[in-house]
């Protein structure tokens, strides 16, 4: 069965989705990266967007080119910063093993060239899972490739025991939290991230955005005002990513979108990143972070 908006995570990876097959349509000299499955993925929600968006468009007396780039581009460079991450850091590992939390309906086991050696877990709700499965059922993915139903909400952790029968190994890992932590309550993020440190070895790589504290209160806002489909949903804000992953023995660095952005020509002067934020004074803001875990 596809996600529904009961669910917040599962209906927000459809958007996701939609977002990343509008990517690969932009009027733009090229894509920030190739998905061929998304727009199979995202089903009715890419036209919902574009219908949506071209309504914003007159609204503003803005192109609709501009208003798609200004909504798809945090999401076009988190899907490219985290596909540099993975993608480089295999070279490290002579036996990869990838892992991705709360996957939603990311494509990146059909996508990317995986190693033949590579183990490939996704772990999240059985709808999500059974939805993406039966989409892309005609499809072989480019690896050893385990779904692992577990609901990270859950503190109890009963995936990790599905995850380490399937294969899971102890040795460095690539862990991926892509738009996850958001969505969670505190003590689950935490628990969540005690789970990931106890299972990784050094050497061991963990990807994961975030947002600030700021965006949380907006967002909260924009639940009591009934808008905002995504954000209405978001529990967790971060302002000190760095301090927060020490605490779990990881060492990170933490990047701005629109730094990334810059360089791939999403922050234009005539679509700031103010355009997103709220203004130069806002506590609102975004976070990607790449670290390695120490001890």
């Amino acid at each position: 069965m596809p996600p529904t908006s009961a669910d917040p995570i599962s209906y927000t990876a459809k958007i996701v989705a939609a977002k990343r097959a509008i990517e690969q349509s932009l009027p733009l000299p090229l894509p920030l990266f190739n998905d061929s499955y998304a727009a199979a993925l995202a089903g009715d929600e890419v036209e919902h967007l574009l219908a949506k968006w071209q309504q914003v468009s007159a609204q503003q007396g803005r192109s609709l080119e501009e208003v798609i780039v200004k909504r798809t581009r945090y999401i076009a460079i988190r899907t490219r910063f985290f596909d540099d991450m993975l993608l480089t850091t295999l070279s490290q590992l002579p036996e990869p093993q990838v892992v991705i939390l709360g996957s939603g309906l990311d494509t990146r086991a059909y996508r990317l060239p995986w190693p033949s050696a590579t183990s490939f877990y996704e772990v999240d709700v059985p709808a999500v899972l059974e939805y993406k499965a039966n989409i892309l059922r005609n499809h072989e993915p480019n690896c050893r490739h385990h779904l692992i139903a577990g609901d990270l909400e859950d503190v109890q952790t009963s995936w990790i025991a599905r995850l380490l029968e399937a294969g899971l190994r102890q040795q460095p890992t690539i862990w991926l939290l892509e738009g996850v932590v958001m969505y969670l309550p505190e003590p689950s993020v935490h628990a969540l991230l005690r789970t990931i440190a106890t299972l990784s070895c050094p050497g061991s790589v963990l990807g994961m955005d975030g947002v600030t504290n700021g965006s949380i209160r907006a967002a909260q806002q924009a639940k009591k005002d009934d808008r905002g489909r995504v954000v209405r949903h978001w529990q967790f804000g971060c302002d000190e990513p760095q301090q927060m992953l020490k605490h779990y023995g990881w060492s990170a660095k933490v990047s701005q979108p629109h730094d990334i952005g810059i360089a791939h020509g999403r922050y234009p002067e005539s679509i700031p990143v103010t355009a997103e934020v709220g203004g130069h004074q806002s506590e609102r803001g975004v976070w990607l972070a790449q670290a390695q875990k120490d001890t």
